[in-house]
């Protein structure tokens, strides 16, 4: 089997420039190209219409605003108090949650899944408004003349400035100051395409949906291509979905590359893979 093959995406335009370090990519369009794995029917165009009305709703307020902090507050009053968006537990327990077209059609998703609407809102106003991977819960960064502020769209928009949103995820987790500050930069988009697979890898193991699994770790698999990890993972959840020749190829290359401490973890995965390839035959 010619394994590259499962690592070309040629209907995802935006996921593919990803695999090219290409920068300039519409991340709402690589997002929801992560979405049509699990929904083979779905169209763009009606999410991307809500965006654009969610903008044209805030042009005239936006042109008015007298400071920064003033345009963040329209802006989350919009979205999080007019249209009602925020966050629910029961969606860390549901791919729904990280998939755009749900999300705006319950009005409830996961922070990164929010936050990327709130991104894609301020791009079509022309304002920079950018994903920050933060410990615990992603939140969005923009800019202001006195400084950066914070916005959790899960918490119904709850704005920080960089001291309030510090304190907020001190309180969160055991983070000094500057670890806090080295996070609370603004995220590529990579590491936010990556944080959403992981997050849907995460939901789809824990429901035991091993083929959508399946689904979430190639593209893994394909934005990390020299981790032996993501290649040993793929490796399982082939072999738990019945693509035995793949997860064999998988583990004969990670055991060329790996390092010796873990080679005999992937000699025995192999030898089980084996077994199971002489039971078919």
């Amino acid at each position: 089997m010619d394994i590259s093959q499962i690592f070309q995406f040629k209907q995802d335009q935006e996921f593919s420039k990803l695999l090219l370090h290409d920068k300039q990519i519409d991340l709402t369009i690589a997002a929801l190209e992560l979405a049509r794995d699990d929904q083979p029917d779905l169209q763009f165009e009606q999410v991307q219409l809500w965006i654009r009305q969610r903008a044209c709703e805030l042009s005239g307020k936006v042109a008015l605003a007298n400071d920064d902090a003033t345009l963040i507050r329209y802006f989350v009053d919009c979205l999080a108090k007019q249209h009602g968006l925020a966050g629910n537990t029961v969606c860390y327990h549901q791919p729904e949650g990280s998939y755009l077209n749900h999300v705006i059609e319950t009005k409830q998703g996961l922070p990164i899944a929010l936050s990327l609407i709130y991104m894609a809102v301020g791009n079509e106003l022309g304002i920079e408004i950018q994903g920050v991977a933060a410990p615990m819960q992603f939140l969005v960064r923009y800019e202001s003349q006195s400084g950066p502020l914070f916005i959790d769209p899960y918490s119904r928009g709850t704005i920080y400035n960089e001291k309030e949103c510090i304190i907020h995820l001190a309180e969160l987790g055991d983070f000094s100051r500057d670890v806090l500050l080295r996070l609370l930069k603004p995220a590529t988009h990579r590491e936010i395409i990556s944080r959403m697979l992981l997050n849907l890898k995460r939901i789809h193991e824990e429901r035991e949906d091993f083929q959508r699994a399946w689904n979430v770790q190639r593209r893994l698999c394909a934005l990390n291509p020299l981790s032996n990890a993501h290649r040993k993972d793929l490796a399982a959840l082939s072999f738990k979905t019945k693509k035995l020749g793949l997860a064999a190829d998988l583990l004969t290359g990670c055991l060329k590359s790996c390092p010796e401490s873990e080679q005999l973890d992937i000699k025995l995965m192999l030898q089980k893979v084996h077994a199971e390839l002489a039971q078919w035959n």
